[in-house]
């Protein structure tokens, strides 16, 4: 049913061509699915990407063929991208992508009795291993049905029903991504700096990162109970944990996860 539903992306950047990646790879026919983009580079890399792919240069052409219109646009240009098309009636879903643009902003560009959807994707969405926390007005079952099917298409998605949340999902799901690079690299680099070559410091601190995460994903532990199957008594991790406590990372790390929420509302403030 969904398969066959027309598909409309305002904005055609990394994002935008993640998902239709993601769903054509999904079975969804390519036919279906509308893309705009102003930048001309951006529309021959879309049209390469799939010869069935509508690929157009005006957003309204996206919106007159789309069931579904999904606007992937920074903030800073969501009211003009907003502005740039007219929906002939108010029975077209409309999803955002964009960082910071609460429902109460789309309403007011859109009509409050329009069917939205504000997302919170993250980077890993490239490879379909993402995480997309949802919200909703107005939408059907069907409807909901309809977004959950698209964003399973890069991973995995989570409904929520407090939209203050997405603050704080910003910090941890949205710049997660990043913590945990930024962890990949400080092994890597201490690895080479006890004489490995590079490459093989990057392999084993990525593989760890991959082990790790497949772990936590299909154990019936918990992470506390995960991290203390690695830490025996009198052993190297618990040496390692040691020297973390008595430095107090975890404080650390709070502090650092807290300052990119409040940062997320100063955003959403000023949008």
């Amino acid at each position: 049913m969904h398969e066959s539903k027309n598909i409309g992306f305002i904005g055609g950047g990394m994002v935008a061509e993640a998902i239709i990646r993601g769903l054509i790879l999904h079975g969804h026919d390519a036919s279906k699915i509308h893309v705009s983009d102003p930048s001309e580079d951006r529309r021959n890399i879309l049209s390469i990407l799939n010869k069935k792919l509508n690929v157009h240069k005006k957003n309204q052409e996206v919106c007159d063929q789309s069931d579904v219109l999904i606007i992937c646009v920074k903030p800073q240009v969501f009211k003009e991208a907003a502005q740039s098309f007219t929906a002939e009636n108010n029975e077209a879903m409309i999803i955002s992508v964009a960082a910071g643009i609460k429902i109460e902003s789309m309403m007011s560009l859109f009509g409050e009795n329009s069917k939205l959807c504000r997302v919170m994707p993250n980077t890993p969405c490239l490879v379909g291993r993402g995480v997309s926390a949802l919200i909703q007005s107005n939408l059907t079952e069907s409807e909901i049905v309809l977004a959950t099917y698209i964003f399973n298409s890069v991973g995995k998605t989570i409904w929520v029903q407090n939209e203050e949340w997405m603050h704080s999902i910003t910090a941890v799901s949205g710049s997660g991504p990043a913590y945990f690079f930024h962890m990949m690299d400080l092994l890597k680099n201490a690895a080479m700096k006890s004489g490995i070559p590079e490459e093989i410091a990057e392999t084993l601190s990525i593989q760890t990162a991959i082990g790790s995460s497949q772990l936590a994903l299909n154990s019936a532990d918990d992470l506390v109970t995960l991290k203390k199957k690695v830490m025996s008594p009198g052993g190297t991790t618990e040496a390692a944990f040691k020297s973390l406590n008595e430095n107090d990372l975890d404080q650390v790390w709070d502090d650092a996860i807290e300052a990119a929420r409040n940062r997320s509302i100063e955003l959403g403030q000023s949008e």
